[in-house]
């Protein structure tokens, strides 16, 4: 807002003169100046636009490798299901179990392992984003150099 607060205020208000010419060229020269200044900003906003956009995409490809990873790395929990047999003489409904319930203690010591395993995937992924930040960093400062 301050921006624009100094812009009109660089215009100045002058009576009404007979040599609309010389107004003419001194209101183009301004008008000159202000595209200038609007294209400058705009080329700013588009610069740390690209620049936070190429950020977010690098996050977003860690957060997503790091979840396909552990997918593919990790057990998955499936819930057991019977299955259901319809004996067609007798018409009752035979449940069978498909698969023998895992013991409390190995559950838990599968579910310690993928935590411990999330920890270090999530950890990595924030040790790679650090870097590529500092990496990031350090070629803006010397870009502006």
């Amino acid at each position: 807002m301050s921006s624009s607060a100094d812009l009109t205020s660089k215009i100045s208000a002058k009576p009404f003169s007979s040599d609309t010419q010389a107004q003419k060229e001194e209101l183009e020269l301004e008008i000159g100046l202000f595209k200038d200044q609007l294209d400058q900003q705009l080329d700013g906003l588009k610069t740390q636009a690209t620049v936070a956009g190429k950020k977010a995409l690098i996050v977003g490809g860690i957060v997503a490798s790091t979840y396909i990873v552990m997918n593919a790395l990790l057990p998955k929990e499936k819930e057991d299901k019977p299955q259901k047999i319809k004996d067609i003489e007798v018409d009752e409904v035979i449940e069978i179990p498909t698969k023998k319930k895992k013991n409390k203690a190995t559950q838990e010591v599968l579910k310690a392992a993928q935590g411990i395993a999330w920890t270090l995937a999530v950890g990595w992924a924030r040790k790679q984003l650090m870097n590529y930040i500092a990496a990031d960093r350090r070629a803006n400062e010397k870009n502006k150099l």
